[in-house]
């Protein structure tokens, strides 16, 4: 009959902690992927929204600015001069 060591005793020991320390993590990390991806794929659909209304919003000002060129001016105008004001004080 051989009698283990005691470095091989807490040796097996640490690859029980190991094992199940590993069998347990697993799945957490498994999770963590899934939502980490899901998170992902969330924030690429808002960024395209986001990208088309920018684009809509945009070519809306365009559209008033060639249908309405004074009035175009006269906005820019007035946000200038509230840009201004702020930026003074």
């Amino acid at each position: 009959m051989s009698k283990k060591t005691t470095t091989s005793r807490a040796a097996e020991t640490a690859h029980n902690v190991i094992d199940e320390t590993a069998a347990k993590a697993e799945p957490v990390e498994l999770q963590f992927r899934e939502k980490a991806t899901e998170a992902g794929q969330k924030i690429e659909v808002t960024q395209e929204k986001a990208s088309e209304q920018l684009e809509q919003s945009i070519a809306k000002a365009e559209k008033f600015a060639k249908d309405k060129p004074i009035a175009s001016a006269g906005i820019a105008f007035a946000a200038g001069m509230v840009v201004s004001a702020l930026l003074r004080r």
